[in-house]
C-alpha cells in the first residue's frame, strides 16, 4: 500500500515536520474495501491444525489461497519460533526464495483445482483453474503484491483500479511466482464484484499478509465500502501556492574544545559562540541546502574581508532546541532535517577540528594557564620569596611547591636552606637537589 501511494516502505527517521508537509501536499484517492464471510463446509472433514475463521474479515490489499499463502504461513511460524533470525528485509526475502524453491520442486499444491471450486459473479471458473494448473489464486485490490511485484498483466484490456468496485483475480503457478520478481505476471482470470470459494480440504490462506490454515469452508467475497487514502503522487501540484516566509538567521561557530567541555551547558555555549554572519532562507529548507548557504556566506565574507572566518570543511550542525543540551547532527542525516528542527532563532555550527593555541580566543580553554610576561613572573617570584618563611635553626628539610604552567603541583624537599632561598629568588626551584 505504501509503495502504491509513493510513501516509504518503513519509517526512515524523517522529522515529523517533513512527514506533515508531505501529508499536506498529498492528494486524496479512494480505496475499495472487501468483506469476507466464512461458513463451515459440513460436507468435508476438518483437520486438527486448521482454523474455522480467517485472521481478518476485511480485505484492503489482497486475499489469496494456495502455495503463496503456504509460504507466508511457514514464514510466520518460523519467525515466531526464531524472531532473531528474521531481523532484516534481506533475510526475509531469502527465506521466501528458499521456500519458493522447495515448492517449485515438491509442487505440493499442483492439484489445487481438485479441492477448490471458484465462482466469480456467478460464473464457474474452476475449469479455468484446471486448464492453467494454477497453484495459487490471488484476489488483488491494489496493483502491488508481494514486495512490489505486479501479477496483473498491464497489457490486459481490463484496466486495474483501486476504486472501480472490481477486484482482480489472478492465477499463479510455482513457475510464475519467482518470475514476478523479474517483472513477470500471473494468469489473469477475471475481474469481479463478488466471488464464492468452496473448499473441501484444509488449505492455507492469507488476508493482507496474515496467514492461516482454514478448514473446509464456504467463503463469500463482496464489496464492503470505500475508504479515503492520502497518496504522495509524483509531480503532484499543490493546490494553494504559498510563498515561504524568509528568515534572517544568524550563524554562530562553536569550537570543539568548548563543545567537549560544556556540551551540557547550553547557556555557556551560546554565550561563547563566535558570530559568523547571517543567512536568508525559509523554514522549509533542509540542512543540506542550509550547508550550501553557510559555505557561500563564508566565501563571500572572506572575499570582502582580510580576516578570514575560520571554519573547517568538515563542520557540522548543532541541534540547540530538541534536547536539554547541544548535540551534533550527523552529516548523512542532514537531508532528513529542516532548519526549524534544530534551532529557534540562531543557528549553531561546530568546528570539528580542535583549535590550536594560536586560534584560541581571549579566554583559554580548560586545563590551560595563560602565559606570563617577564614582569609578572618577577612579581610572582618575589611573592613566593616573601611568603616563604624558613627557620634558620632547623635542619629539617623544607617542602617547596612549584606551580608549573600546566597547572600541576610538584613538591621538592630542599637540600639546604640557603640553596632553597637562592633557587626561589632565581625562579628555578628544579635546581634544588632532591634527597
Amino acid at each position: 500500500m505504501n509503495k502504491k501511494n509513493h510513501y516509504a516502505l518503513g519509517y526512515t527517521d524523517e522529522p515529523i515536520s517533513k512527514i506533515l508537509s508531505n501529508i499536506a501536499e498529498s492528494e486524496i484517492s479512494k480505496l475499495d474495501r472487501w468483506e469476507l464471510k466464512v461458513e463451515k463446509n459440513t460436507e468435508s472433514q476438518a483437520s486438527e491444525d486448521g482454523k474455522d475463521n480467517l485472521p481478518l474479515n476485511v480485505v484492503n490489499n489482497y486475499f489469496s489461497f494456495g502455495v503463496d499463502a503456504h509460504i507466508a504461513l511457514e514464514f510466520h511460524e518460523a519467525r515466531e519460533a526464531n524472531p532473531s533470525k528474521f531481523n532484516s528485509r534481506l533475510k526475509n526475502k531469502m527465506f521466501y526464495g528458499q521456500m519458493g524453491g522447495k515448492d517449485l520442486v515438491k509442487r505440493k499444491w499442483k492439484n489445487l483445482a481438485e479441492v477448490v471450486k471458484l465462482e466469480c459473479d456467478g460464473k464457474d471458473l474452476t475449469p479455468k483453474l484446471k486448464e492453467h494448473k494454477v497453484h495459487a489464486v490471488v484476489f488483488l485490490n491494489i496493483p502491488s503484491y508481494g514486495g512490489g511485484t505486479h501479477p496483473w498483466n498491464k497489457g490486459n484490456s481490463e484496466h486495474q483500479s483501486m476504486e472501480d468496485g472490481f477486484i482482480e483475480v489472478v492465477g499463479l503457478t510455482t513457475y510464475q511466482l519467482p518470475l514476478l520478481q523479474a517483472g513477470g505476471h500471473g494468469t489473469c482470470l477475471c475481474q469481479c464484484k463478488t466471488a464464492r470459494i468452496v473448499t473441501n480440504k484444509t488449505i492455507p490462506m492469507q488476508v493482507d499478509g496474515e496467514a492461516c490454515k482454514l478448514n473446509p469452508s464456504i467463503i463469500t467475497l463482496s464489496f464492503l465500502n470505500q475508504a479515503q487514502m492520502l497518496a504522495k503522487c509524483k509531480g503532484a501540484k499543490i493546490n494553494v501556492e504559498q510563498v515561504p516566509e524568509q528568515l534572517q538567521v544568524p550563524v554562530y561557530r562553536i569550537s570543539m574544545n568548548d563543545y567537549e567541555y560544556y556540551h551540557y551547558d547550553k547557556d555557556h555555549l551560546a554565550e561563547t559562540a563566535i558570530y559568523l554572519g547571517h543567512i536568508k532562507t525559509s523554514a522549509a529548507t533542509d540542512l543540506e541546502q542550509v550547508r550550501q548557504m553557510v559555505n557561500r556566506m563564508l566565501e563571500e565574507k572572506n572575499a570582502d574581508s582580510e580576516t578570514a572566518s575560520r571554519l573547517c570543511s568538515d563542520w557540522c550542525f548543532v541541534d540547540s532546541c530538541t534536547a536539554e543540551r547541544f548535540f551534533r547532527i550527523d552529516k548523512a542525516q542532514e537531508h532528513l532535517h529542516y532548519l526549524t528542527d534544530i534551532t529557534h532563532d540562531s543557528l549553531y555550527v561546530l568546528n570539528t577540528i580542535t583549535q590550536t593555541p594560536d586560534e584560541e580566543g581571549p579566554f583559554p580553554s580548560l586545563g590551560q594557564s595563560p602565559e606570563l610576561s617577564p614582569s609578572e613572573e618577577t612579581s610572582k617570584d618575589s611573592s613566593l620569596d616573601n611568603s616563604m618563611h624558613l627557620d634558620q635553626g632547623s635542619d629539617s628539610s623544607v617542602a617547596v611547591t612549584n606551580i608549573s604552567r600546566t597547572g600541576s603541583t610538584e613538591y621538592f624537599p630542599s637540600d639546604t636552606q640557603e640553596k632553597v632561598l637562592n633557587a626561589a629568588k632565581s625562579g628555578d626551584l628544579k635546581t634544588v637537589r632532591l634527597t
